[in-house]
């Protein structure tokens, strides 16, 4: 079952600037789709739910724990898994060695181009290829919460049009949580959740029907 992933009241200053400023949302079961215009603090709300950083002020709640103080490995034993924009992979290592860290097998299932180049090192890598590691190695884990920081960066569209199908029915299996600019309007159009950022603060927060309007305005 999943579990219910609350941030209350969150905010975070940086350099005396307002990045996040109390912002309440709730994520469950599906694909939760963050939309808003360059930095209104999406990637920084994603960071801050996988503990990457910290909050100035707010809880981080995971089915009623506060899991605030948790540090991000503490939080991927929890199941909460974040890939991030140019996530760096160690270099030395081969694909096959990057993906260890996950079930090898089910990550050349969701992409079967890897097998191709399972001895490459991770340095000679392009960046369609990393973005494919870094993408295998966050789906292929047993996470009850996935956080996905611009997926679609540097793929080609047959694979951005796999992630799709993968995000629709891995979102029937766990949260989803989605910043993307890139293909926007169809991680819209199956989303189960909508919330909507600007300037740092929740402009909207709820189903996708009643944030159509905002983000048509807006962004699509």
């Amino acid at each position: 079952m999943v579990k219910l992933l609350e941030a209350v009241e969150i905010s975070l200053t940086m350099n005396s600037k307002k990045i996040l400023d109390s912002v309440n949302l709730r994520f469950d079961r599906g694909i939760n789709l963050i939309a808003g215009p360059n930095g209104s603090g999406k990637t920084t709300l994603l960071k801050i739910l996988a503990g990457l950083l910290r909050p100035s002020s707010g809880k981080i709640l995971l089915d009623g724990l506060d899991i605030t103080m948790k540090k991000a490995h503490e939080r991927v034993k929890l199941g909460i898994i974040m890939a991030p924009e140019r996530m760096k992979l160690p270099l030395s290592l081969t694909v096959d060695e990057n993906l260890r860290f996950c079930d090898r097998n089910r990550a050349y299932e969701y992409f079967p181009e890897l097998k191709k180049i399972s001895e490459k090192k991770a340095r000679d890598l392009s960046g369609g290829e990393r973005q494919m590691v870094i993408l295998a190695r966050a789906f292929a884990k047993n996470s009850k919460y996935l956080l996905l920081d611009e997926p679609f960066q540097g793929l080609h569209e047959k694979i951005k049009e796999r992630i799709i199908k993968l995000l629709e029915e891995e979102g029937r299996k766990r949260g989803i949580l989605v910043v993307t600019h890139d293909e926007l309007e169809k991680i819209f159009s199956m989303s189960d959740y909508i919330c909507v950022l600007t300037n740092g603060k929740l402009l909207y927060a709820g189903e996708k029907e009643g944030g159509e309007k905002i983000l048509k305005k807006f962004f699509i």
